[in-house]
């Protein structure tokens, strides 16, 4: 359980201290879209590039750990989606951010940098190859799910094509389709090039967590807990039993793979759900306050399951 103390919780610490210079004004609330401008646009993609960049091409392209993926987060999205709709008699679109925060992992911000200190570069691949299944497959069907159910401007091809670049705009997009060309052309890296990626992607992790506890410190708190209590439980219990599930039982994935997709889906849930829930003006603040909640209880249950589960 050492690797609890050496390698988790000093992430979790880092988010910690972004949380606190936050609450104390040390570091100022302005500061926040800059620090993510940073990570996103910069940091991540460098960190995304360079490790596809330098893996084979038959490693990246893994249709049954996508399959996987994608089928055990839609079974946890449907499940707790239903139950948002039985028990607190949600509306649909309510129902439907119940759904995707429990399927969607935080693996751009806190788990690429946590599963690579666990496993090594070896990691990249499955986190990210999850990373996009879940924007692809779970994210644009959610968009266009809740433009149906609000009903709003009713134009369904400038909808789409709102996704469609949005998705294609994604700098860890660019970053995925620059690196995968470079693993198929077979191109050797320059050194310089090399070296470049390499620095800028090791200031992902630390930028990236202290900013995920900087915006945390900001996210208003709702009431009524016992949805934010279901959508954290699907997220942190629901989403990695479905994973292990589907990884090892139905598609037969290699043990490292599983271990490491086990791992991202025991991931706390990811900020994008929080974005969407407030572009669309419905259940940002229940959302929110399962952002914080899952975020604080994973610092157990994430350490706990990667001190039995990591080599």
């Amino acid at each position: 359980m050492n690797i609890i103390f050496t390698v988790t919780l000093p992430f979790f610490a880092l988010i910690g201290c972004g949380y606190a210079a936050a609450r104390l004004r040390i570091f100022p609330e302005a500061g926040i879209p800059g620090l993510n401008v940073f990570v996103w646009y910069f940091a991540l993609p460098a960190l995304v590039f360079r490790a596809l960049a330098l893996r084979p091409l038959a490693e990246i392209i893994d249709i049954p750990y996508i399959a996987a993926w994608a089928v055990g987060g839609w079974a946890v999205y449907i499940v707790t989606a239903g139950l948002a709709r039985l028990l607190f008699k949600l509306p649909l679109g309510a129902a439907l951010l119940q759904g995707q925060g429990a399927e969607l992992s935080n693996i751009g911000y806190m788990g690429l940098p946590m599963l690579i200190a666990l496993f090594g570069e070896q990691a990249t691949v499955p986190a990210v190859l999850a990373m996009l299944t879940d924007m692809v497959l779970v994210q644009t069907p959610t968009m266009a799910l809740l433009e149906v159910a609000r009903s709003r401007d009713g134009h369904p091809a400038a909808t789409a094509w709102k996704v469609i670049k949005g998705f294609a705009t994604n700098p860890l997009v660019i970053a995925v389709v620059a690196g995968g060309a470079v693993a198929a052309l077979r191109i050797e890296l320059p050194a310089s090039v090399d070296a470049f990626t390499e620095l800028l992607g090791r200031a992902a992790g630390p930028c990236a967590l202290f900013a995920i506890g900087a915006k945390l410190a900001g996210q208003p708190v709702a009431h009524r807990f016992g949805e934010v209590a279901l959508m954290a439980a699907g997220k942190l219990v629901l989403h990695p039993l479905a994973i292990l599930a589907t990884m090892a039982l139905t598609f037969g994935i290699e043990t490292e793979r599983t271990t490491i997709a086990v791992l991202a889906a025991a991931l706390p849930i990811g900020g994008n759900v929080f974005v969407v829930a407030q572009s669309f003006g419905i259940y940002a603040a229940r959302t929110s306050t399962a952002i914080l909640v899952s975020t604080a209880v994973a610092v157990v249950t994430f350490s706990l399951l990667a001190g039995l589960l990591a080599p």
